[in-house]
């Protein structure tokens, strides 16, 4: 497998400069191999989950009531799976992704960027949450709306550079001859219906953050458990409202 570094054309000569120039064109679009982006991608990730847990400490001062202290440090245990789970399904979405794929692009590979900086980002919202679920009040709020608002970040990222993957056919993997049977598609709620859905969680998250901001951080671990173990939910942090959609309306624009 050749290095990231090096540019595979497509039926066209390598410049020297890595780029593809194609016959009869100047010079192409760049595409490099994946490999060692996916490599430095999984570094990240790896470092991004290990720090989450560099927040839970137990004073030595506080070891002559080691079962207290361990039971009061509730908010970072929390705090540690929600963020754990959520990293987690970003990772599997990126692998999911990056599967599809055979070659990468500039613009990719800076989106690629991107996604990696807020992910790394999450441990100190996660740091800062596990904190204020202590003190509550506004510093409560404040964390639940900061951390929320670095996880929906996370999903924007993902979702751009999945979609601009998808836009451009050049960069994936060549289609097998016989395609393996896949499970039938999970019905989408579109349109006007999908706002509803967007309507309904925002309302849910909101409700926590002024009433019971607790409720939120639960909302919040529900949607990383979502985003890790239901199929096809990797990487969507946000919770999916479109049950409440009656079946008739679904699959309509």
């Amino acid at each position: 497998m050749a290095a990231a570094g090096d540019v595979t054309s497509a039926g066209g000569d390598v410049s020297s400069a890595g780029g593809v120039r194609d016959a009869g064109e100047d010079a192409s679009p760049q595409r490099w191999d994946k490999s060692r982006v996916e490599i430095f991608s999984d570094g990240v990730f790896a470092i991004a989950i290990t720090l989450l847990v560099l927040d839970i400490s137990v004073e030595p001062s506080d070891f002559d009531h080691l079962r207290h202290a361990l039971l009061h440090e509730w908010p970072a245990y929390l705090a540690y799976v929600t963020s754990f789970l959520t990293v987690g399904s970003v990772w599997i979405a990126h692998h999911n992704l990056f599967s599809r794929l055979r070659f990468i692009d500039p613009t990719l590979l800076r989106l690629n960027l991107l996604l990696l900086m807020t992910a790394a980002f999450l441990p100190f919202p996660t740091s800062v949450l596990a904190r204020a679920l202590h003190h509550g009040g506004t510093a409560e709020r404040t964390a639940v709306v900061f951390y929320g608002a670095a996880a929906v970040l996370i999903e924007l990222v993902l979702r751009a550079a999945q979609r601009y993957a998808a836009s451009r056919p050049e960069l994936q993997t060549e289609p097998s001859a016989e395609p393996a049977e896949s499970a039938p598609a999970r019905p989408h709620v579109t349109g006007w219906r999908a706002w509803v859905s967007t309507g309904l969680y925002a309302v849910a998250i909101l409700f926590g953050v002024f009433l019971f901001p607790k409720v939120a951080v639960i909302g919040y671990l529900a949607v990383g458990i979502r985003s890790v173990f239901v199929t096809g939910s990797e990487g969507r942090l946000s919770l999916d409202f479109g049950w409440l959609v009656p079946k008739r309306w679904r699959n309509r624009s």
